[in-house]
């Protein structure tokens, strides 16, 4: 049996600043709750029953702060990402043991199965998410097997590249609603409400227990755990 994780994706996701998309000042402080939903059923997957059903996505003046627990608390992941600094984090932690893998900013964290989309077409369509004016685009790939993908984002956010470290890197505005696959699993994200509130310096920075890993020792807890 796999052990998803879900990170951020979300560095996939951030939401717009604002309670409302009627303001008009763009906030760069907030918490966004999505919430999480799997393609698969229990009977056909007896693991989706022990994934997480929401992730936190925590944000301040462009950094990222990305959570989850699933797995009956078996396992915690939480992407970071410093707007400033050249290197994102993935911080696992399973049981008792904490590792931090760290990598480029510009790369698409491994976790992610598909490829970037090979065309983005940007449609005449509005969707209203969470209170939040919302575009949608529609992704194209180069793999004729896979059907094209609607996503839902916002520019009401003050956020800069606020899907780095993910396949959809090339849009702009902050995800709301989205579907992508880890580790084989289709899933998707829908933001579910945002509040504006202050966010603790200390959620992007890495705990000093976090022992710095390699690619290979996450991979063994979450593409290779059976």
């Amino acid at each position: 049996m796999r052990l998803p994780i879900f990170l951020f994706l979300f560095a996939i996701i951030l939401s717009s600043c604002n309670s409302k998309s009627g303001n008009k000042t763009k906030s760069d402080e907030g918490l966004i709750i999505y919430d999480v939903s799997y393609y698969a059923s229990e009977k056909e997957n007896p693991i989706v029953a022990l994934l997480p059903n929401k992730v936190e996505l925590r944000f301040k003046k462009n950094n990222i702060s990305l959570t989850s627990e699933g797995y009956l608390g078996f396992f915690s992941t939480k992407f970071i990402s410093n707007f400033d600094c050249d290197k994102s984090h993935i911080l696992l932690k399973v049981l008792n043991n904490k590792f931090n893998y760290e990598f480029p900013k510009e790369e698409v964290a491994f976790i992610y199965n598909q490829l970037p989309p090979s065309r983005i077409k940007h449609l005449d369509e509005i969707k209203t998410i969470a209170g939040y004016k919302c575009k949608v685009a529609e992704l194209f790939f180069e793999d004729e097997t896979i059907n094209p993908i609607k996503v839902a984002y916002t520019e009401e956010i003050g956020l800069e590249n606020p899907n780095r470290n993910t396949p959809l890197n090339e849009i702009e505005g902050v995800l709301m609603e989205f579907e992508t696959t880890m580790n084989k699993i289709k899933t998707k994200f829908t933001a579910q409400s945002v509040s504006l509130e202050k966010i603790a310096s200390e959620e992007f920075d890495v705990p000093a227990e976090y022992v710095l890993s390699d690619k290979a020792t996450l991979k063994k807890y979450i593409v290779d755990f059976n």
